[in-house]
């Protein structure tokens, strides 16, 4: 393996930040070129990592340095722990190899993804005209200088991978947002606007947010496919002539970038889906895994899954769901191993994170995915249990009250298993008896033949009052009747079955709910 791209460790050290990782020990200074991230699994030989990032999960020794050192690691990546650091830091220096102490918040998954992205975005491309381009910032300077205005070069999840720098060029506070928090600010008129450019063969113009200056946009293709947009701010003075012309050159330079960034990207969540399978399943090294996450392996942890309700969950939904799970609970630093499995995204948390702030966050989740995938969406969330080993248990909780919460008997977004347990039963009661005869026959049956024959309303009027308690003052009034009428009829309804039976007010009470008639104000 050898090093890609102009990527110095100082450049990575520099890129990632003193919160996510910092230096132990760097044998030859900050100058070395680093290669490829490798999630180190100790059942593997070491061969083939010259130049590599290795990830080391679990906990360091000065073998693993030593081996490392011999095989031409790079840099090694580990979490040590309180009062491990001078060791391994003397036994990395003796190994001639780099040590970095990674952040014990900072998930391996993590980790993975923004180096080999920052190896991407680095990477030597093509020249755009006569000038090179040595990166996606150097190519997002050179275009802001050919158009006249600030350039953003972005994702299709619409982070920002490289922004201009040109000085003397106006941006507005949307760009300023964007750049500070490598993200556009969500508007409304985004899905729109994105959607026209996306759908344009051409550079087009976008007016949308009104308040701040118009950008010509186009879109980023690889064989067809969209990978990204670049974006240019006309800001007091208009842009050169042939800005279209240049933004299309810088399309297609852009392209390779991004689709490398795409592929580590895709590579790295679906190992990490993976192993995230593999803990909800209790299969694979669970301490191992828990740890490359983030998490402890015997603090108590719960579950969290997210699927569609009314319909078909698909792979493409449940990944990008898994996304903005990740996000939301890495922004409030809610320890967390999220991602996509069988087509639900599910997440296992932190138990130290479990408060109401869990349920906000991943009702805000909820109420973000409609307007990116359609749709309603529902979350459900296990009991805690007492470590990660026992994560399966918390997870099919998690999918029980999942699948309460888009059944008939419950109308909550997010809930947590033990307060469903209610909708649960009903949903069990009503496998079991759907279908059977007695679902339909007495004592709601004999009701409902008189109905038919006599054309009373004896069932909405049972339904009602059975929904209000056996209120009747608060049923007639529902029904729009006196409360002397209500009586009348439920005396009436006496000379059919037993009201005064506990037994059969039970029953009638299952039999209307289970067969959807429960409904205050229903038909």
């Amino acid at each position: 393996m050898t090093a890609r791209g102009r990527v110095t460790l100082g450049v990575l050290l520099d890129s990632l930040g003193p919160e996510m990782v910092r230096p132990l020990a760097m044998p030859n200074g900050r100058e070395p070129l680093i290669g490829t991230p490798v999630i180190y699994d100790p059942e593997e030989t070491m061969t083939g990592l010259e130049g590599a990032v290795l990830l080391v999960t679990g906990r360091p020794s000065a073998e693993v340095l030593a081996r490392a050192g011999e095989v031409g690691v790079a840099v090694v990546v580990a979490k040590p722990g309180a009062g491990g650091e001078e060791s391994l830091a003397e036994a990395a220096e003796a190994a001639g190899t780099a040590l970095l102490a990674a952040a014990p918040d900072v998930s391996w998954g993590q980790l993975y993804t923004l180096i080999d992205a920052l190896l991407a975005v680095v990477a030597p491309v093509e020249s755009l005209g006569d000038i090179r381009a040595a990166d996606l910032f150097a190519l997002a300077n050179q275009v802001a200088v050919r158009v006249g205005g600030a350039v953003a070069i972005e994702d299709l999840a619409m982070r920002v991978l490289a922004y201009s720098t040109v000085e003397g060029q106006q941006i507005d506070d949307l760009r300023r947002e964007g750049i500070l928090g490598r993200r556009v600010p969500e508007h409304p008129t985004n899905a729109e606007e994105y959607a026209a450019v996306l759908r344009a063969e051409d550079a087009v113009w976008s007016y949308q947010p009104r308040e701040y200056y118009p950008r010509l946009a186009i879109a980023i293709r690889a064989h067809g496919e969209a990978l990204g947009t670049i974006w240019a701010l006309r800001a007091e003075e208009p842009l050169a002539t042939d800005a279209a012309q240049v933004l299309a050159e810088a399309a297609r330079v852009a392209a390779p970038h991004l689709a490398r960034i795409t592929l580590a990207a895709d590579e790295a969540r679906r190992r990490r889906d993976e192993c995230l399978c593999d803990l909800l399943r209790g299969l694979g090294p669970v301490r191992e895994l828990a740890t490359s996450f983030g998490l402890l392996p015997d603090e108590p942890v719960v579950v969290v899954t997210v699927g569609p309700h009314g319909r078909t969950a698909d792979a493409f939904a449940a990944t990008h769901t898994g996304d903005l799970l990740r996000t939301a609970y890495a922004a409030y630093r809610m320890r967390a191993a999220a991602g996509a499995v069988d087509g639900c995204a599910y997440a296992i948390v932190a138990a130290d994170s479990v408060t109401p702030l869990l349920r906000r966050i991943t009702a805000d989740v909820l109420a973000r995915i409609p307007d990116r995938l359609g749709g309603q969406w529902r979350a459900g969330i296990g009991r805690v249990v007492s470590s990660v080993a026992l994560a399966p248990t918390s997870a099919r909780q998690a999918e029980e009250a999942l699948r309460a919460l888009c059944g008939p008997y419950a109308r909550a977004e997010v809930g947590h298993h033990e307060e469903l347990s209610a909708a649960l039963f009903l949903m069990d009661v009503d496998v079991s008896v759907r279908a059977k005869p007695s679902l339909y026959g007495e004592p709601l049956g004999v009701v409902a033949a008189h109905d038919a024959r006599h054309g009373t309303h004896y069932v909405r009027s049972l339904r009602v009052w059975v929904a209000a308690h056996y209120d009747v003052p608060r049923a007639a009034d529902t029904l729009s009747l006196h409360p002397n009428t209500l009586r009348y009829r439920l005396r009436r309804i006496g000379e059919l079955i037993d009201l005064d039976d506990p037994d059969t007010r039970l029953v009638l009470a299952l039999q209307l709910r289970l067969n959807g008639a429960s409904e205050p104000a229903g038909s």
